[in-house]
């Protein structure tokens, strides 16, 4: 009997949305076959021509014949991802961040995915430790290509250890394999201070090296520890003179790389910069930005984009401007300057406040992980200017719910304030000035 797969929401003017297919709608069939995983819903959407059988959510069964161009989407979001169950990480990785959060949080911040469909969809990183020969038969055959890898590194029984995961250190014979099939990756370190640095981390990257053009990057990434630690692997954070040497090892190995293969390959999150005092790079050090979901490159794109503003920035704002802006506290020092220019606008009078992370603790400080609490204990209705700006990434993506739990809505309440939610300096400032964005 056909399942259904729910449908959870419809991008707006979409082929779905024009159907008149919404939330609790279910998927029962395409051309009379049931998608058993998202690939296959991937693979049956992309035809031209394709008969699509819904049950809507009172009841009643439609079936539509829809014409398209090859590979355009529906529009369809489904409330499980993958369509079945999300293959979940069975590693006990030492600084697995899961691990380091607050009890009482939503069940679905706990869930611990590790799914290769993921990884190739919306580039969600994966270990490669659960895959089966069936697994990695479907990757080849289909070209899932990249897949997100992370590695740490490619020491086999310091990978064991780091993942606590008996199969964890075939990962380089794995990526060998895959590579030798035509399937590309984008991979990370997460860098842990006396466990995969200094001579494991040169380890890693000469391996790792050793099989581009199938690695396309690397980003080394420093350990995120909260203060939930309670029990858990011993492990310090990053501090300036690690962060000089991680900088320094890396930069000759992008003088290796650039001078062989006309690539940086290896690239420093924005944090090591920012820990170790150092100036951020140049746009082209960054060459087409392929981590900056890795947090590489995301201060150069804000100062850039910064810098392309100067000249259309206003003597005069058109109306009286007050608002307040959030940011986390280690892109204070970013966007201060940026809030201090702005302010020496005729009429505009903004305050930038970075609260101090307390419900995760410890050593976080990206804008990320701000929740509700962190920003009530900071901000009251007495304080607060008319409006709010509020960074996207303090949101689940597509939701208005920040990760404790509260929503824009009862933030807004309870500062009776206006609030705007922002992807980025260009919008914020956009909307800051009723302008387009560039």
């Amino acid at each position: 009997m056909l399942r259904g797969k729910q449908v959870e929401r419809v991008e707006a003017g979409s082929i779905a949305a024009e159907l008149k297919i919404g939330p609790g709608d279910e998927i029962i069939a395409v051309d009379d076959v049931e998608p058993q995983d998202i690939l296959e819903w991937h693979l049956a959407e992309s035809a031209e021509e394709l008969v699509l059988t819904v049950r809507h959510a009172g009841g009643e069964l439609a079936a539509y014949e829809i014409e398209k161009d090859y590979d355009e989407p529906l529009g369809i979001v489904f409330s499980l991802p993958t369509l079945d169950r999300i293959r979940s990480c069975q590693n006990r990785c030492v600084f697995c961040f899961i691990e380091q959060m607050p009890e009482a949080m939503r069940e679905t911040l706990y869930i611990k995915d590790d799914d290769y469909r993921l990884s190739f969809l919306s580039g969600s990183y994966i270990t490669l430790t659960n895959l089966q020969e069936e697994d990695l038969k479907r990757i080849e055959s289909l070209n899932l290509a990249p897949l997100y890898v992370s590695v740490h590194t490619t020491n086999p029984h310091l990978r064991r250890k780091i993942m606590n995961h008996s199969q964890a250190g075939e990962i380089l014979p794995l990526l060998t394999r895959l590579a030798k099939s035509g399937i590309t990756f984008q991979t990370q370190v997460v860098l842990c201070p006396g466990l995969n640095d200094r001579q494991e981390l040169e380890k890693t990257i000469r391996d790792l090296y050793s099989l581009y053009p199938a690695i396309k990057s690397l980003a080394v990434v420093p350990v995120g520890l909260t203060g939930h630690r309670d029990g858990l692997y011993p492990l310090v954070p990053i501090d300036r003179s690690q962060a000089l040497y991680v900088l320094e090892q890396i930069s000759r190995w992008q003088q290796k790389c650039l001078a062989e293969q006309a690539t940086r390959f290896v690239f420093a999150a924005d944090e090591f910069f920012v820990t170790a005092g150092e100036e951020i790079p140049a746009a082209a050090y960054y060459e087409d930005y392929p981590q900056l979901a890795n947090g590489v490159g995301l201060v150069r794109l804000l100062l850039d984009d910064w810098n392309a503003w100067l000249n259309r920035l206003p003597l005069k704002a058109g109306r009286q401007i007050s608002a307040t802006v959030i940011t986390g506290e280690s892109a204070a020092k970013y966007l201060q300057p940026i809030i201090d220019c702005l302010n020496r606008i005729d009429g505009v009078q903004l305050t930038l406040v970075s609260p101090e992370n307390h419900f995760f603790g410890g050593h976080v400080s990206v804008t990320g992980l701000l929740t509700y609490h962190d920003i009530m204990r900071k901000l009251s209705k007495e304080n607060v200017k008319e409006r709010l700006y509020l960074p996207a990434v303090t949101l689940k993506e597509g939701k208005e719910h920040f990760l404790d739990g509260y929503t824009i809505n009862d933030l807004a309440s309870a500062l009776e304030t206006d609030i705007r939610v922002v992807e980025n300096l260009n919008q914020f400032l956009a909307d800051l000035f009723e302008t387009e964005m560039r």
